[in-house]
């Protein structure tokens, strides 16, 4: 990977990071339903632009039940239940939540396609809800029916991205990668325009609010779109996906510097179990392998010179 892949890939944990920060500051001024609607409306538009000039074409006739479905599936569902936790959860507990994904696609390879995952990839989901349990039983937000239901809506949600990514493979797996990123978005704002247009503000908002609704259609979902898109054909899916190790550690720096955010022993264990079980999940901790493949080496002599 070069260096410029590396900066690629730290700016969009730096900008992911960020959604959740944004979100904490948009929601108690727009709402759950305005500030998730609104955020793939403005992300909907710009990506259309740049498919524009791109010369790409939609097929919208066509594909229009399949991009709606991914839409609801990857971001119009998703977004809302994010948009609800960011009133009751801080920053950093949604991206821990957002990126047990991974383990979640574990779980339904195993359901959906009767796909046995290796030793490693079940001690991940294991470690993974370990994790999300420390975080939840021990960490500064105090357990109510709300912030319970907002640890159940980060879970589904995340639940919802993973099924989202088999669904997308399933049903655009040849198609160009900017193609279905705008028309899902097309279609997630077309589900969701009842919520855009039921909930618009009665008053002219507080810049902040405002300024981080843009920027997380601009910018978080948007511009996201297009830097992890050039990462996947650059790097490989492999290698960017990794972005996910990095994403909860900036949404908590972020929670901490512009909001305040406690980051107490208990955030910190659990942050690092989700961590540990998303390299898990992606086999990244190649020692047991590479303890056995060394045994081997040594045994190899000595069947050598039994025969």
């Amino acid at each position: 990977m070069t260096a410029g892949m590396l900066l690629r890939m730290l700016a969009l944990a730096m900008i992911w990071g960020g959604s959740f920060l944004f979100m904490r500051i948009a929601v108690p001024e727009f709402g759950t339903g305005f500030t998730a609607s609104g955020r793939i409306a403005l992300s909907a538009l710009v990506l259309f632009a740049f498919l524009r000039l791109q010369g790409l074409n939609l097929d919208w006739r066509r594909h229009w039940r399949g991009y709606a479905w991914i839409g609801a599936l990857s971001a119009g569902v998703p977004f809302v239940l994010f948009a609800y936790m960011a009133r009751h959860l801080p920053a950093g507990y949604s991206a821990v939540l957002n990126a047990t994904v991974p383990l979640f696609a574990v779980l339904l390879g195993w359901y959906l396609q009767r796909r046995r995952p290796s030793l490693s990839k079940l001690a991940g989901v294991v470690v993974g809800l370990a994790g999300v349990v420390t975080i939840a039983r021990f960490g500064t937000v105090t357990l109510t029916a709300a912030t319970m239901f907002a640890f159940v809506a980060g879970l589904l949600a995340a639940a919802l991205y993973a099924l989202g990514a088999a669904e997308l493979k399933r049903l655009f797996g040849g198609t160009d990668p900017v193609v279905t990123a705008t028309g899902s978005q097309i279609g997630a704002a077309l589900l969701l325009s009842p919520l855009l247009f039921g909930n618009l503000p009665t008053h002219l908002p507080p810049v902040a609010p405002g300024l981080a609704l843009v920027a997380l259609g601009l910018v978080c979902t948007a511009l996201a779109f297009v830097v992890y898109f050039r990462l996947l054909r650059d790097a490989g899916p492999e290698r960017a996906t990794t972005v996910t190790f990095l994403v909860p550690v900036f949404a908590q720096v972020w929670g901490a510097l512009f909001l305040h955010e406690a980051i107490t022993a208990a955030v910190v264990v659990g942050l690092g179990l989700v961590l540990l079980a998303v390299m898990l999940v992606f086999e990244k901790l190649r020692w047991p392998q590479r303890r056995a493949a060394l045994a081997a080496a040594a045994l190899a002599p000595c069947a050598g010179g039994d025969k």
